[in-house]
């Protein structure tokens, strides 16, 4: 539609986590296996990626990006993605591999925990979910990774922005845009779980 089209125009934000590229059981170990193959999981995953991203676009990588231990190899990866990407260290990302992607200008940056706004609403990006988090009582949100859809609260704003979280809630592996979020978190309400319900202890 002609509304869509002048949307999408505008700079999408991008969130997935745990793309476990190089990963020698990755397909056997989750779901993913219902759309592709080991031997074809990383062009699969590359060819996700770039269907929904533009150049234009931020993508939120929340870890476990790779487990390649040759820097060439996850280097071959990034330099075919669309899009500006910032990553958040997973428990199986290096550091020096990081480095050189951020020395490479292969990403633009990298954190262990990043904060940013979407639109105007507060939310906090690790790699690890966390049960308490900068100004949740206000209705700000925690997206993660690190479990693979296998971690869904009753309760609260956070989720699991993983690739095999998407397949859970959408019915096909793919990253969560920001218009994804929103929708997600309208429907979840805000839930405190300690002191911070008094907001006088901020």
């Amino acid at each position: 539609s002609l509304l869509m089209m002048i949307t999408r125009r505008v700079n999408m934000k991008y969130f997935v986590s745990d793309t476990h590229w190089h990963h020698k059981k990755i397909v056997e170990i989750t779901n993913r296996g219902v759309e592709t193959t080991q031997e074809e999981h990383t062009e699969w995953l590359i060819n996700l990626w770039n269907k929904q991203v533009t150049n234009n676009d931020q993508v939120y990588l929340l870890g476990d990006v790779s487990f390649a231990t040759k820097y060439d190899q996850i280097k071959e990866v990034f330099e075919r993605l669309n899009g500006q990407i910032f990553v958040v260290k997973g428990n199986h990302c290096r550091t020096a591999m990081l480095d050189k992607l951020s020395g490479d200008h292969l990403i633009q940056a990298w954190y262990q925990y990043k904060e940013i706004k979407i639109n105007t609403t507060d939310v906090c990006l690790f790699h690890f979910p966390i049960s308490s988090w900068n100004k949740q009582g206000y209705g700000s949100i925690m997206l993660h990774g690190h479990c693979h859809g296998s971690f869904t609260p009753e309760k609260g704003k956070i989720l699991d922005v993983g690739i095999d979280s998407a397949y859970n809630i959408f019915g096909v592996h793919r990253l969560f845009s920001e218009l994804d979020i929103i929708e997600y978190m309208s429907k979840r309400e805000v839930n405190v779980n300690d002191h911070h319900k008094d907001r006088t202890l901020d």
